[in-house]
């Protein structure tokens, strides 16, 4: 876990963009966002495993788990076949 400190200091020096990534939740990113440490909040395996991510985040929606053993397998299963919520 990255200190606050950290981030407080780095956003002190740092005035470009900052984008962070790694298991992050949505309240994890709004917190991140609201307290000004990044300006854009990365999602890679959660944005996988749901095709409309961005809905299930707007309306709270639970977010599907992604089947790892799925990645880099060389084909469509697990990049495509997961389902959107009704």
């Amino acid at each position: 876990m990255i200190p606050e400190q950290f981030r407080i200091e780095l956003r002190d020096y740092f005035t470009n963009t900052i984008i962070v990534a790694g298991s992050y939740t949505q309240a994890r990113a709004d917190e991140m966002l609201n307290k000004g440490y990044a300006d854009l909040v990365a999602f890679g395996r959660p944005f996988i495993a749901n095709p409309d991510f961005v809905s299930r985040l707007q309306h709270q929606q639970p977010l599907a788990d992604l089947d790892g053993t799925t990645l880099f397998g060389g084909n469509e299963h697990g990049y495509t076949d997961y389902p959107v919520l009704g």
